[in-house]
């Protein structure tokens, strides 16, 4: 492992121990209540983890070129999942729970709209 593996792998582990740490205190702490902020860090830190053993420690398979398209494969399908998901928030949102009030769930989908094609011109570019 490179110097900055190890740098990434220890500050990795400092910001689960301590947020987890928070996170279990939450249960010695009356009243206290589990909200977005704490589950969204939750999924963060399963994702960095998830992200840590699954590719990290195989730089080789990144180059591989069957690794290539698994990387390649798995973000145009992220890409149409996040889209799809936001597109339905964005319809119930609209619809039912603000009447249309709620413009930061639009802008989200509009930045999830065009993140993946801007992407790709980014990398076309590269190669002409």
């Amino acid at each position: 492992m490179s110097k900055k593996e190890v740098v990434g792998l220890i500050l990795m582990l400092a910001i689960t121990l301590y947020f987890g740490a928070t996170l279990v205190s939450y249960v010695k702490i009356e009243n206290a209540e589990f909200g977005v902020s704490e589950i969204l860090l939750i999924i963060a830190i399963v994702v960095g983890w998830a992200q840590f053993f699954s590719w990290h420690a195989r730089k080789d398979v990144k180059k591989d070129e069957l690794g290539k398209k698994i990387i390649r494969d798995s973000a145009y399908l992220s890409h149409q999942i996040v889209f799809g998901s936001l597109f339905v928030l964005w319809i119930i949102d609209f619809f039912f729970i603000n009447k249309g009030q709620n413009f930061t769930l639009f802008i989200a989908l509009a930045i999830s709209y065009i993140t993946y094609p801007i992407v790709q011109f980014v990398h076309v570019k590269k190669y002409l």
